[in-house]
């Protein structure tokens, strides 16, 4: 693995309780216990932050002026992220890592979450999107179109989707802190008879809305090596967009195998292969998107992603287990918290503090955000250092 001069880790972790509903919270205060709670289970002070990522939803201070956090940890800051998808998952850890690794600050708190936006009316794709909004258009059923055509091109049954819904919905059965817990076991069938969302996509192979938060503490391993968890060294990363999310309708042709590059640049930083990876926690907000990224990640060509996670490979036992906590599907969906629950995995996977579902000797875990119905990809490879 390769090595830099200030390599930035991850050395706190807080998720609040996810549920379809929390009653009595607010966004606000959501965040400040995610926040808290990161920062306790960092050993840090909040006086040694001078880094923020993490969304300010008010009241007090300037709704999504990140700086506003400067007078709750009762210090200056020297960097924040202030666009939404920056205080979130891959782009806003790598944005954040590449802060501290330049020296621009030294600790970093990033996080989001949500509560009431949601699950109080219908998710749309956006606010104002000219040729998505006024058709009606929702993010599954852009997902829905690179699906239908991915089947028809390669002559794929609906069965493999059902089959990887499954595996990971049954993983969010038996975690848990899962908004799912319990709800199943799954099978094939299951899935298959849950009502359309947008054709071929099943119910239950779409992410469920929730509410919640979560937060992370990035600093320099050489900080990271004092304080009581192991670290979680942010090893590399990569994005592709290929224009605004959601804005025009994703083609197969386009977005079949998007996120190739992105992936040659998270390996090629880390000086690591895909075949090292121990644990994936990849982006579900449809079960066929797994499908697809395994074929981005070389794992397998492409068409071949339905045979490739078929069986027990997903699972604990298996040779690429993935969504060990029950991903979006099962375990959580709360905006773009969301994106940064797939790193909080991550990181428990590379502490080895995940009991049941541990992935024995975890070295390597890797986490995607968005996909082809976004139109673009997020990537960041985490090792245990």
């Amino acid at each position: 693995m390769t090595s830099r001069p200030r390599q930035a880790a991850i050395v706190g972790l807080h998720v609040t309780k996810q549920a379809r509903r929390l009653e009595g919270r607010t966004p606000l205060d959501l965040l400040m216990e995610a926040a808290d709670g990161a920062l306790a289970d960092a050993a840090v002070d909040a006086r040694d932050v001078d880094g923020a990522a993490i969304a300010w939803p008010g009241p007090g201070g300037v709704p999504n002026e990140v700086g506003s956090w400067a007078r709750y940890f009762k210090s200056p800051l020297a960097f924040t992220n202030e666009h939404w998808s920056d205080t979130a998952g891959a782009r806003g850890i790598l944005k954040a890592a590449a802060a501290i690794e330049m020296g621009l600050c030294d600790t970093v708190v990033l996080g989001s979450g949500t509560v009431g936006q949601f699950t109080s009316g219908a998710v749309g794709v956006g606010d104002g999107i000219e040729f998505a909004d006024v058709y009606g258009s929702t993010a599954m059923a852009q997902f829905a179109l690179v699906m239908r055509r991915y089947m028809h091109e390669y002559g794929i049954g609906p069965e493999p989707f059902a089959h990887v819904a499954a595996t990971i919905r049954n993983h969010g059965h038996v975690n848990p802190e899962a908004v799912m817990f319990g709800a199943g076991p799954y099978t094939v069938a299951d899935i298959l008879v849950s009502p359309l969302i947008a054709a071929p996509l099943h119910r239950l192979e779409c992410a469920l809305v929730a509410e919640g938060a979560c937060a992370i503490v990035m600093t320099t391993l050489e900080r990271a090596r004092d304080l009581p968890n192991t670290p979680v060294l942010v090893l590399g990363g990569g994005m592709e967009f290929y224009g605004a999310a959601y804005a025009n309708p994703p083609l197969l042709s386009d977005m079949g195998l998007m996120g190739q590059d992105a992936v040659k640049r998270t390996f090629g930083l880390a000086g690591a292969d895909v075949s090292d990876v121990d644990v994936f926690c990849l982006y579900d907000a449809v079960a066929f998107e797994v499908v697809r990224q395994f074929e981005m990640l070389g794992l397998c060509g492409p068409g071949e992603g339905a045979a490739f996670t078929a069986g027990d490979r997903l699972t604990l036992e298996g040779d690429c287990p993935t969504n060990l906590d029950g991903g979006i599907l099962s375990h959580s969906w709360i905006g773009t918290g969301q994106l940064t629950l797939k790193a909080v995995e991550c990181a428990r996977q590379l502490r080895h503090t995940c009991g049941d579902r541990q992935v024995k000797g975890a070295e390597l875990a890797l986490a995607t955000n968005a996909g082809a119905g976004a139109r673009h990809i997020e990537i960041a490879l985490f090792g245990r250092a």
